[in-house]
C-alpha cells in the first residue's frame, strides 16, 4: 500500500506555482472534451492541464454541462449539480454509505424512507419497477454473495485515503490564488494530525456525533477500526467533557445526550462522540471559483486564423445526447458529439489529438443511453438544507472565528454539517439521508424531500440550537421543530431546500477508466462516474485512477481498482 501511495502521489506531483503561458510560446497539442460540469469535470480539467504544463505541451479543454448555470437546471428547476448543492464531507469512507448490500437492500426496500433504516419511496410512479430499477436490484442481490466484497470495501477505503492526500497536495502545491480559493471555500483537509495526541480542530481531525443508535459505542468503534486499517493513529472515543473542551459549541448536545454518574458525565447508551479523521469543503463557493481559476491559468491560444481563443471553456446548456463513432478492427473512436439543442461537434483529427471524458454524475444511465457499456445502475435521492441566518454586527464580531464541520450519525442517516460566518450571516449547510429512486429525478415537494428536510432541520437544532434560535428569534433548544416552522424559514429566505440524486452502480464502486461500445474499446475516451456520495471526497483519487487507464501502469493497486471499476462488470 505504501508503494502504491508513493507512486500515485509522485505521478500527480505538480509545480508549486502555476503560470499561464504566453499563447504564442507553445503550439496547441491536444483537445479534451469533458461531458459533465460537476466537481469531477473540474478535477479532470485541473489534472489534464497540470500534466500538459509539466510536459511542455498546450491543451484546450471544453466542459459540456447540461444545466443553465450552477444554480439552475436547463428545465428551469433547481440545479441538478450535486456538488454545488451539498456540503461535502472530506472523508475516506463517504462513498461507502449509499448502496446496501445483497439481502440488506431487499430488507431496506421493504421499509419506507421515513422509518428507521428504510429507503423505499411510494409516491413516485416507476421508482421501484422501471427496467433499470429491477436490473439494479437483481444485480445487488447477486453481488450480495460476492466473496471479494470485503476486499472491495478495503480498496475503497484506501482509495479514499489517497484522495484525502491529493486534496491536501492541491492546497500545499497550489499558487496563492488557488490557496485563497480553497480557504474561502472552507477547505478543511483530512489528514493525520500534526499535533499528535493533542486534539485541535482544523488539524485533519474533527468530532462526529452519534445518537439514536442502539449500542452507539460499538458503531463508533467499528468506524475507528476502519480508519486505523488505513493508517490513521489518533482516533478516539471522547467523553462528553472531552468533546466540549475541544468544541464548546456542541455543549448543548453533549449535555442533552449524557447523564451524571456520580460526579462524572457519561454518554447515554444511544449516543457518543468520535474523534476521527475528516474535513470539509463548501462546494457552492468552490465550484464556480475553481472553474474561473482554470480559465484564467490556462490562458489562450492562437487559432489557424491568428485569433486568440480561450484554452478553457465551460459551456452550459450543452446536454450531450449522442456520440458518433468510427469503428474498425475491434476498436472504436469518437469522432463527434450531438447535443439536445441541435448542435453538433465534429472532430478535426488533422489539427490535434482529441480525447473525451464522460463524468455525468447525477445523470443516471447516461453511458448506456450514449451506447456504451454500463454496469447495472440506479439513482439514490439525497436532500439538503442551506441556511443563511442574518446576524447583527455585534454577533458578526462575536462569531467571526467560528467554523465548524462534522457528521451527525443517527439510525439510517449520516448528516454532514458545515457552519461558519459568511456574508454577515451564520451559514449552515446540512446534506444527507437517502432513498431509492430508480432512474427517476426527485423533486423537493415530494414526500421524501419534505420529510427529510424537516429531519435535517431538527438534527441541526439538536446540535446547534444557539444558531437555530437566532434564525427563529426564540429559543429552540430541546424543541421539536414543525413543518410550519421549516416553511417559515423558507418563506423568509433563510432556508433553501434542495433535493438531487446520486448515480451509483450495483456494487457501490465507482465506474472509472476505459469505455466500450459493442464489445469494442473506445480508444480516445474514458469515464469517471458512479461516485455516489463520494464525488467530492473521492474526486482526486478517482480522476487519477481513471487517467491511469490510458497508460500501461503496472502498479498492483491501480490495476485492482481499474478491475473493480470496469464499465463492463456484471454481478456474479
Amino acid at each position: 500500500m505504501k508503494h502504491a501511495l508513493f507512486f500515485i502521489l509522485s505521478c500527480v506531483m505538480s509545480f508549486s506555482r502555476i503560470y499561464a503561458s504566453d499563447p504564442t510560446e507553445v503550439p496547441l497539442n491536444s483537445q479534451m472534451y469533458i461531458v459533465g460540469g460537476g466537481i469531477i469535470g473540474a478535477l479532470e480539467s485541473y489534472y489534464a492541464y497540470q500534466d500538459a504544463l509539466k510536459s511542455g505541451k498546450k491543451i484546450c479543454i471544453t466542459v459540456f454541462e447540461k444545466g443553465e448555470s450552477f444554480d439552475r437546471s436547463s428545465q428551469g428547476d433547481s440545479s441538478t449539480n450535486t456538488s454545488y448543492n451539498i456540503v461535502p464531507s472530506l472523508t475516506t469512507d463517504e462513498i461507502l454509505s449509499v448502496v446496501p448490500r445483497g439481502s440488506e437492500l431487499v430488507e431496506k426496500l421493504a421499509i419506507l424512507f421515513n422509518q428507521p433504516g428504510g429507503i423505499r419511496v411510494d409516491d413516485v410512479e416507476g421508482v421501484n419497477d422501471s427496467t433499470s430499477a429491477v436490473q439494479f436490484k437483481e444485480a445487488v442481490a447477486k453481488y450480495g454473495s460476492d466473496k471479494l466484497h470485503d476486499d472491495r470495501t478495503l480498496s475503497l477505503l484506501r482509495l479514499g485515503k489517497i484522495s484525502m492526500d491529493l486534496w491536501q497536495q492541491m492546497y500545499d502545491e497550489g499558487d496563492a490564488e488557488l490557496k485563497a480559493i480553497l480557504e474561502t471555500s472552507n477547505f478543511n483537509p483530512c489528514h493525520e494530525t500534526t499535533q499528535g495526541s493533542q486534539r485541535t480542530l482544523h488539524d485533519g481531525y474533527r468530532i462526529d456525533l452519534i445518537y439514536g443508535i442502539v449500542n452507539a459505542r460499538q458503531h463508533a468503534l467499528n468506524m475507528q477500526t476502519d480508519y486505523e486499517k488505513i493508517g490513521y493513529k489518533n482516533c478516539a472515543i471522547l467523553s462528553p467533557d472531552e468533546a466540549v473542551a475541544i468544541d464548546p459549541y456542541i455543549e448543548d448536545f453533549c449535555h442533552d445526550h449524557s447523564e451524571l454518574v456520580g460526579n462524572t458525565r457519561v454518554w447515554k447508551k444511544d449516543s457518543i462522540a468520535l474523534w476521527r479523521p475528516g474535513g470539509c469543503i463548501d462546494g457552492r463557493t468552490f465550484l464556480p471559483k475553481f472553474y474561473a481559476y482554470l480559465k484564467k491559468i490556462m490562458g489562450k491560444y492562437e487559432d489557424a486564423q491568428g485569433d486568440l481563443r480561450d484554452c478553457f471553456e465551460l459551456k452550459f446548456n450543452s446536454e450531450v445526447i449522442g456520440v458518433d463513432l468510427d469503428s474498425c478492427c475491434n476498436k472504436s473512436r469518437i469522432i463527434g458529439l450531438r447535443f439536445s439543442n441541435g448542435g453538433q461537434l465534429v472532430e478535426n483529427r488533422a489539427q490535434f489529438d482529441c480525447r473525451y471524458v464522460f463524468c455525468p454524475g447525477e445523470s443516471v444511465g447516461t453511458l448506456q443511453r450514449l451506447g456504451f457499456n454500463e454496469p447495472a445502475y440506479s439513482a439514490f435521492a439525497g436532500a439538503s438544507l442551506m441556511m443563511m441566518i442574518p446576524i447583527s454586527k455585534e454577533d458578526c464580531e462575536k462569531y467571526k472565528n467560528y467554523s465548524h464541520c462534522m457528521e451527525v450519525h443517527s439510525e439510517g442517516i449520516v448528516l454532514p454539517i458545515q457552519a461558519r460566518v459568511k456574508e454577515n450571516s451564520i451559514s449552515i449547510g446540512a446534506a444527507g439521508t437517502k432513498a431509492f429512486y430508480g432512474d427517476k429525478a426527485p423533486h423537493k415537494n415530494e414526500e421524501f424531500a419534505t420529510n427529510r428536510n424537516l429531519v435535517q432541520l431538527n438534527m441541526v437544532n439538536n446540535v446547534l440550537p444557539e444558531f437555530m434560535s437566532l434564525a427563529f428569534g426564540y429559543c429552540t433548544h430541546g424543541k421539536t421543530l414543525s413543518a410550519e416552522e421549516l416553511s417559515f424559514l423558507e418563506n423568509q429566505g433563510i432556508v433553501q431546500r434542495w433535493v438531487g440524486r446520486r448515480a451509483v452502480a450495483f456494487d457501490g464502486f465507482p465506474t472509472i477508466g476505459a469505455l466500450y461500445s459493442d464489445a469494442r474499446r473506445v480508444t480516445n475516451a474514458r469515464c469517471t462516474t458512479h461516485l455516489g456520495s463520494g464525488g467530492v471526497s473521492f474526486g482526486p483519487g478517482a480522476v487519477f485512477i481513471s487517467r491511469s487507464s490510458e497508460s500501461n501502469i503496472e502498479d498492483l493497486f491501480i490495476q485492482k481498482i481499474l478491475k473493480y471499476a470496469d464499465s463492463r462488470r456484471l454481478a456474479e
